[in-house]
């Protein structure tokens, strides 16, 4: 096999990978008839963290509000969503949990509630090896029966082997960002759009394929 078909088969072989990764379908449920009770608006609440990182909600929050307008659904701000909570002196995330929904939806003036779990967020490296992990879980519950409309969970780890340059950045940058969307985005993928109009689909998935 000379030298241009070897270039030629790995680069397939790239696409491959990609299609792989944009093609992981995260775990879900959802209620038969979700169809004729979709929400129409949806608060994003602070999220719940399980991890040790500090870090965790501040990525995860901002982006999954993003996914989520872009889906269809009226998003009151974060700022706003605090702002309420802070009425019943709810200041952290582990508070959510003392109201119940149907309390939460009249408080903030929505049709539904998003609770957002971070259940993993770690970089392991031992010399010639590094990972990077982030899984998280998603719950959307009605706010006036306080029943689960729909839920999903999701992880992705990448790994670099080797002693090599690059090994050794992607454990020193942890870069989470790009996994924490792809975490977001297979779990939404499952979740059906809204009743307003849908933000225009981005372009091929360039993110790590799920391990």
């Amino acid at each position: 096999m000379n030298r241009r078909k070897i270039v030629i088969l790995g680069f397939l072989l790239g696409l491959a990978a990609v299609a792989a990764g944009c093609a992981a379908v995260a775990n879900h449920s959802m209620v038969p008839d979700y169809k004729a009770r979709t929400p129409r608006s949806i608060a994003v609440l602070p999220v719940m963290n399980e991890t040790v990182s500090l870090k965790a909600p501040e990525i995860f929050r901002p982006m999954v509000y993003n996914k989520l307008s872009g889906k269809g659904y009226e998003t009151p701000v974060i700022s706003s969503v605090d702002s309420r909570l802070l009425e019943k002196e709810i200041r952290e995330a582990g508070q959510i949990h003392t109201l119940p929904p149907q309390e939460l939806g009249k408080l903030l003036g929505v049709d539904a509630l998003l609770y957002t779990t971070v259940t993993e967020f770690s970089t392991t490296y031992l010399v010639a090896y590094a990972s990077m992990t982030v899984s998280a879980r998603f719950e959307l519950k009605d706010a006036k029966s306080g029943e689960k409309l729909w839920d999903s969970d999701h992880a992705v780890k990448e790994r670099k082997l080797g002693l090599s340059t690059e090994t050794l950045k992607f454990a020193a940058l942890q870069s989470y960002q790009p996994y924490v969307e792809q975490v977001i985005s297979a779990s939404f993928a499952t979740l059906p759009d809204g009743p307003l109009p849908v933000a225009a689909p981005r372009g091929i998935c360039l993110f790590p394929a799920t391990k």
